[in-house]
């Protein structure tokens, strides 16, 4: 309903720069509650619960992973994209390298993106199959479908403000789950002594050893680079940031979106606690019950609210919103790339009608290949949270590296950055690809132990109060028992890094590879680079002019006259851009 009102409301305003941007004029608070949810997918609320129940309470760690994220953006990122106001955020490298690596790194972030929303498709799809008698495959085409409708018709003012609406039904679905599901194990006192029997208290973690999984220096230092990428230097979040009509109100909205995450993250792994509780003692991974472990959350809340008519639809209401806030911006963000960087260079003089009719044109159809991924997921064999931590340091590191040597080293080239983006893609895709090959050392990976010693007893108490478990458990692990061969060095230290290292390797692979290979090749003189595109490090009034000229690494300042020096390459934006 809130993209066909803004289909019917805008359609006096028939133009791209309405459609992406939303006029450029909205309000913070349903930008940054926009921003939000587009990170709060529904591997925030189906696969994080399945992640704490699986590991404990270390989970916790993510809810303040964004925070350093959200300065990074509102420091150094949202200045300079409402100084330069890009449709594309890959203009950018066009103007600083060479438009080939634009459309180099473009295609990888439409590679990622289809990828990782594939996988925000699936899971509300997997929560619906499990309470209604639809199939995965059934639920998974209505769920694209819908998101593809509202967001063609509507544009970003309806996919921003249906995102405002869907925050508020995440919410109450998170909330209703986690109040029953505490309420049917007799309270928090309980849900706190059986995560103490199931070893599960260990928030303090500060182990060093990367091939664990789950440390905070894991946890905090992998989510700040993935939150880096998804909050700095992706198209979705560009345009949230422009359909803020300032750099103050962008940052308003940055901030605004901090708080919905740290809800939203931590009600997510305390779920997962409560979930641990409830199945204490008769694992339904272990009795076959279920299949994956992301049909935990889904089997729980069909359970808990079988006699409570509605409460089940609310949940996965909370799920499908979820996806689509995801979904709807990606599509929408996706189909902005496709028109700027794959058809307007090679068919400049369009009329803006036309535009938007490819723009829509581009908006489906990504949405169908982002649906027939989806159907995909069902094959792979771990959580999806897991997977998005893979998929998102593959690919989505080398991006942040190529967007950090492009801003921040005036010396990098395009062969230099071209070179690292491809290097640092292919060294961690290798690394992964072995990763699933072999599998990660299990006593390491699998969930901490659990038990099925009490499915009988819950079995005849299951209409009656629910009684905290007192006796001693034997617990036993939910990978089942096999011989494993012998792992080889490589096996147990590079590819067994945690996943959520991923982004920081290949982050750091890129940096080094593209100022070695610059360098190596005749590095830029920093006198030459334009000063729109620059930013240094340290830049603060405060500071001494030695100290902040130190940091400019000899990038003249803006608006300085460089006599005598290579001419700056001018900034390059549309006329609609130049128009705003």
């Amino acid at each position: 309903m809130v993209g066909l009102y803004y289909a019917i409301a805008d359609r006096k305003k028939e133009n791209t720069d309405n459609y992406y941007f939303g006029g450029r004029k909205m309000s913070p608070f349903p930008v940054g509650m926009s921003i939000a949810v587009t990170f709060i997918s529904a591997i925030t609320v189906i696969g994080f619960p399945t992640e704490s129940y699986g590991y404990g309470t270390i989970i916790l760690w993510y809810s303040v992973s964004n925070i350093i994220p959200c300065i990074v953006a509102c420091v150094y990122y949202i200045p300079l994209i409402h100084r330069l106001k890009p449709k594309s955020i890959y203009e950018l490298l066009e103007i600083r390298f060479h438009r080939n690596l634009r459309l180099l790194v473009s295609g990888g972030s439409i590679l990622y993106l289809t990828l990782y929303y594939g996988m925000t498709t699936y899971l509300p799809a997997l929560a619906l199959s499990a309470v209604t008698p639809l199939s995965l495959r059934t639920t998974i085409g209505l769920t694209s479908v819908i998101c593809i409708v509202y967001t063609t018709l509507g544009g970003m003012k309806a996919v921003v403000w249906t995102d405002t609406l869907q925050t508020f039904v995440m919410l109450a679905g998170m909330v209703a789950a986690f109040i029953k599901s505490t309420s049917d194990v007799g309270g928090f006192t309980n849900v706190w002594d059986a995560l103490e029997r199931g070893n599960r208290h260990n928030a303090i973690n500060f182990n060093l050893d990367p091939t664990y999984p789950y440390t905070i220096w894991s946890i905090v230092i992998g989510q700040t680079f993935i939150w880096c990428r998804a909050g700095c230097v992706t198209q979705s979040i560009s345009q949230r940031y422009l359909a803020c009509k300032s750099v103050k109100h962008a940052r308003i909205a940055a901030v605004l979106s901090i708080v919905p995450s740290v809800i939203f993250f931590s009600m997510a792994a305390m779920i997962g606690c409560v979930m641990y509780a409830y199945f204490e003692g008769c694992d339904p991974l272990k009795t076959g019950e279920i299949e994956k472990p992301d049909q935990l959350l889904p089997y729980m809340v069909v359970k808990i609210f079988k006699n409570v008519p509605g409460m089940a639809g609310l949940f996965v209401s909370a799920a499908f919103s979820g996806a689509m806030s995801t979904i709807s911006s990606g599509i929408n963000a996706n189909g902005a790339l496709i028109l700027e960087d794959f058809i307007l260079p090679w068919k400049p003089n369009l009329t803006e009608r036309t535009k938007l009719r490819i723009s829509k044109i581009s908006v489906f159809i990504y949405g169908v290949l982002v649906m027939s991924y989806a159907f995909s997921i069902e094959f792979i064999n771990t959580t999806v949270n897991q997977l998005s931590l893979v998929i998102t340091g593959s690919i989505g590191g080398p991006i942040l590296g190529v967007y950090t040597l492009a801003v921040f080293f005036p010396w990098c080239t395009t062969i230099g950055a071209a070179v690292a983006q491809v290097v640092a893609t292919v060294f961690t895709c290798w690394i992964s690809a072995s990763a699933l090959i072999y599998g990660k050392p299990p006593e390491k990976y699998a969930f901490i132990a659990t038990s099925t010693d009490q499915c009988q007893a819950k079995a005849l108490l299951s209409n009656a109060t629910w009684l905290p478990e007192t006796t001693n458990q034997s617990f036993v692990s939910t990978t089942p028992i096999m011989i494993t061969p012998e792992r080889s060095t490589l096996q147990n230290t590079l590819f067994a890094v945690s996943y959520f290292y991923y982004g920081v390797l290949s982050f750091s692979v890129t940096l080094v590879v593209g100022l070695v290979v610059s360098f190596a090749t005749g590095a830029n003189k920093p006198s030459a680079m334009n000063p729109d595109l620059f930013l240094p490090f340290v830049d603060n009034k405060r500071l001494s002019p030695k100290i902040r000229e130190f940091f400019r690494f000899g990038v003249p300042r803006r608006g300085e006259q460089n006599a005598g020096k290579t001419e700056l390459k001018p900034l390059q934006v549309s006329d609609a851009q130049l128009a705003n």
